[in-house]
């Protein structure tokens, strides 16, 4: 199996689940699962989780079921953990608790660490330039708002060739040109903007490592949250 397939375990204190977050939760044996979100935790001793309000695995639900419990954490891996049912809440609210996982399976998407940032660039497409925002970053590529023009956000189709400039802000402020593509691209609802995801290409080697540098330095100062009520 290639490596962009491993799967490693890690610390449950090291992956980013956010309140509200969306999970799938699947009752072992069952052969069914449903959709639920994070309502909050405490650490070491239980999690709790949204119930739904109908539903026939809901009769799978008991003290000490199995479960296995899949979400995409903060920084885009795909999370998931086995743990027990510690007991259900109906009133005031249908919530579900579980044991606090020790450990979880992640698999990344990405070939290296996204950081989420807040840059200004300049996005040249064919004979336009765009001025852009650099939302995060990755050495693989990176996602960035394109503002309204006028009352409508330019359009970019996915595989459309592009160039990025960027400012790296630090102790020792780096200019960057980098090639690449559009991977998708979507406006928000009721937002004048589009949204794009680019994917780096033919990246020269010393700049691919200053980026790998730079990411990692930034973690470790900053971390990458995607809201303030997230475990990590």
């Amino acid at each position: 199996m290639p490596d962009s397939f491993s799967i490693q375990m890690a610390d449950s204190s090291q992956v980013q689940i956010a309140v509200g977050m969306k999970i799938l939760i699947e009752p072992t044996g069952v052969g069914e699962r449903f959709a639920s979100r994070f309502v909050g935790w405490f650490p070491n001793r239980y999690m709790i989780l949204h119930l739904p309000a109908q539903g026939p695995v809901r009769d799978h639900l008991y003290d000490g079921k199995k479960l296995v419990v899949r979400y995409v954490s903060c920084d885009g891996q795909a999370c998931g953990f086995e743990t027990l049912v510690q007991g259900l809440v109906f009133t005031p609210q249908r919530l579900l608790f579980v044991d606090y996982p020790k450990r979880i399976a992640v698999h990344s998407f990405r070939k290296g660490t996204r950081l989420n940032v807040f840059l200004g660039g300049e996005l040249t497409a064919g004979d336009a330039v765009i001025t852009c925002y650099v939302l995060n970053l990755s050495q693989s590529g990176c996602q960035i708002e394109l503002p309204a023009s006028g009352e409508q956000p330019p359009e970019l189709e996915a595989g459309t060739s592009v160039y990025l400039g960027f400012l790296l802000p630090g102790l020792e402020p780096r200019p960057y040109r980098l090639s690449g593509v559009v991977v998708r691209s979507s406006s928000p609802p009721d937002a004048a903007c589009l949204l794009c995801s680019l994917r780096f290409q033919d990246v020269p080697e010393a700049d691919a490592q200053v980026l790998e540098a730079y990411i990692a330095e930034a973690h470790r100062h900053l971390g990458s949250v995607c809201t303030s009520d997230t475990l990590r």
